[in-house]
């Protein structure tokens, strides 16, 4: 077994994907912020006067 490059470890978007909790972490987050965005964005439409 010469130059083989896989030591048995998974990659690690395969690492982060099996953790169930970093993964609710992600979603929480991503929810947080697309929610911000789009209230910042409704904000900039609103007309003024």
């Amino acid at each position: 077994m010469s130059g083989d490059a896989n030591d048995g470890s998974a990659p690690w978007p395969q690492q982060l994907l099996d953790s169930e909790w970093l993964l609710a972490g992600a979603a929480i987050l991503y929810f947080m912020v697309s929610y911000v965005l789009w209230g910042v964005i409704d904000i900039f439409t609103v007309p003024a006067g």
